[in-house]
């Protein structure tokens, strides 16, 4: 992530540095409308949060969830058939992999993505962190909450920490820090409304990336492969089907107009967002508006 970490800001908390809060590194670099990132979500999942309730999560994206399946989930080969191809259109993308149901399949798809030369991360539990391999190609997102870390021993097997926090937990992350040589992703929890929230969420949300005129700064580049093989523009928006891969490419789905609307899902097409003056500067996730308001273009959890 060579392009993103030159437009990251740092924040250093003890040995560590913040790198990203409430939203996806990625959400800073510039997108040219073209396919630059893989998630494969490649299980039902073990997460904390599950699909069924809410999953209040700012970067649940890239995290472990528990799903519901509508369909058995693909082989692992099939993913890899989708790694080739997503190899064939980005050359040099990013590929993540989550919602695992072991992590030896994890493992697999890593070490096989990591072989084409795509830079990977896998996304893992902290109860499976000693059994990935110390010598390898990919990178590892240790996935914990907030109140774990201290019983925690391990941390120097994973590369980044995902860090699942309420607002006062990340407050408190600021300033106690943690003994954690590497990059930090602060992953803020959202109750159910705005009702409930007990911080403002404008604090989070600032971004810079000067293309967000013109491309979702979140979504665009993105695609999602579902357990099932769903593709979707994001891992928890899994009602917006746009293509399916049992029964078509990656490349005819990443064509389709409905995918390339979701790339484009600026401010500019959001009431009341098209006549904010921070439009441009202010990231929010589609995924939480949604689930809170049933409304692909909801505005939950904006105080002005």
């Amino acid at each position: 992530m060579e392009k993103t970490k030159a437009l990251m800001y740092e924040i250093p908390v003890g040995r560590a540095r913040i790198t990203a809060i409430a939203k996806p590194p990625w959400t800073v670099v510039p997108h040219t409308g073209a396919l630059e990132r893989l998630i494969l979500m490649i299980g039902r999942g073990k997460g904390v949060f599950s699909e069924v309730s809410f999953i209040p999560r700012s970067l649940g994206c890239i995290g472990n969830n528990r799903l519901v399946l509508y369909r058995d989930p693909l082989p692992l080969k099939k993913f890899r058939k989708v790694i080739d191809e997503f190899k064939s259109i980005a050359k040099e993308g990013e590929v993540y992999i989550t919602n695992y149901d072991t992590i030896e399949d994890a493992i697999e798809l890593a070490n096989y993505a990591a072989s084409k030369g795509l830079e990977t991360y896998v996304t893992a539990l902290s109860e499976d962190w000693d059994r990935i391999p110390g010598n390898r190609e990919f990178k590892v997102i240790g996935e914990v909450l907030y109140n774990e870390i201290k019983s925690i021993d391990n941390l120097d097997k994973v590369d980044i920490l995902l860090v699942m926090v309420t607002y006062p937990q990340y407050r408190e992350l600021l300033r106690e820090g943690i003994d954690f040589g590497g990059e930090v992703w602060v992953d803020i929890l959202y109750p159910g409304s705005l009702r409930a929230l007990n911080f403002n969420p404008l604090d989070v949300r600032k971004v810079v990336n000067p293309t967000s005129i013109t491309y979702n700064n979140c979504m665009s580049g993105l695609v999602a492969v579902t357990p099932e093989g769903f593709v979707t523009p994001c891992p928890l928006l899994r009602k917006f089907i746009v293509g399916d891969v049992s029964r078509e490419s990656l490349r005819s789905i990443v064509k389709k107009q409905r995918l390339k609307k979701f790339w484009k899902l600026t401010k500019d097409n959001i009431d009341p967002c098209k006549t904010c003056s921070l439009r441009y500067v202010c990231h929010d996730c589609r995924a939480l508006e949604y689930q809170a308001t049933g409304d692909i273009f909801g505005m939950e959890f904006c105080p002005l």
